[in-house]
């Protein structure tokens, strides 16, 4: 049994870890979940009012924002300890108060003149970030970045925002909270002068501290020759937990798809056509799909 689980969980569910990244999985139960939320109010409880204001704020504009899916979605990054789940859920909102302004920090993660990223839908149709509709053969959620789509004027503030908004696409997957989501970059195409070191500490701290998202691996896909260069300062940036989940793929393209199904189970049919899969992402249409759709 992990040691994330306080007692009273222990004693109504099992966990185990997946054989393909070494996730710890926590099997739920009615008990357990139950339980997990009653605790998880009192967690909140227990920090300082000073340090949740952004949480409270929310909690009185906003409540539809703060139910049992949110709550739940950090319960399982937290792997259930309810104390953990409380303050990164506190600092989420700390964060997207911060990020989004308080004239947008508190409507919905969704495009359009009435959701938070309403100034932000040029930078999305970039596509240097993009949701791949297909998961991998274990059901977890696929990002895949592609870092030669960052322009050379850009809005660190509005990248960080898109790459939330990805985030939270890929956390509407119940198996991306309970398993993790796979992050795929493709720096093949990139110059060096868009290895932005800003944008990669403001997205990584993201993941590490303030997303209810468990990172099950990074694949870096074909890097560019300077990746040499870089790659000892993204492992810094990373911190050591993080790098340990960074999967670098080099040479022929039929070999690295290869490896990516047969140890990964990431099949070909599943991955974007830019590293020779078969899956085009259209990044306009699915804007206007999500935005159709109210997402």
């Amino acid at each position: 049994m992990a040691d994330q689980l306080d007692k009273g969980a222990q004693s109504t569910t099992t966990s185990f870890h997946d054989n393909i990244y070494g996730q710890l999985i926590i099997e739920e139960t009615p008990e357990l979940l139950t339980s997990s939320l009653l605790k998880l109010d009192k967690a909140f409880e227990k920090i300082l009012d000073v340090g949740k204001i952004a949480w409270t704020t929310a909690l009185e504009k906003c409540p539809e924002l703060c139910g049992e899916s949110f709550k739940l979605k950090f319960l399982r990054c937290a792997h259930f300890d309810c104390d953990r789940a409380a303050q990164r859920a506190v600092a989420y909102w700390n964060k997207r108060l911060e990020l989004f302004t308080p004239s947008k920090a508190f409507l919905p993660m969704i495009l359009g003149a009435d959701g938070a990223m309403k100034d932000d839908e040029e930078t999305l149709s970039l596509g240097f970030f993009r949701l791949v509709p297909k998961a991998d053969n274990a059901g977890h959620p696929m990002l895949f970045a592609d870092p030669s789509n960052i322009p050379v004027e850009r809005d660190y503030g509005s990248m960080v925002r898109c790459f939330w908004y990805h985030m939270h696409a890929a956390l509407d997957s119940e198996d991306g909270q309970k398993n993790g989501v796979v992050l795929i970059s493709y720096p093949k195409n990139a110059s060096f002068w868009q290895f932005d070191k800003k944008l990669v500490r403001s997205i990584v701290e993201s993941i590490r501290g303030y997303l209810p998202v468990r990172v099950s691996a990074i694949h870096i896909v074909q890097p560019p020759t300077f990746f040499r260069i870089v790659y000892p300062i993204m492992k810094l940036l990373f911190g050591q937990k993080l790098k340990k989940r960074i999967n670098v793929h080099v040479g022929k393209e039929e070999k690295v798809l290869e490896k990516l199904e047969e140890t990964y189970r990431i099949p070909k049919q599943n991955l974007p056509t830019e590293i020779g899969g078969e899956v085009v992402l259209k990044q306009d249409e699915w804007l206007q799909g999500r935005k159709d759709a109210g997402l």
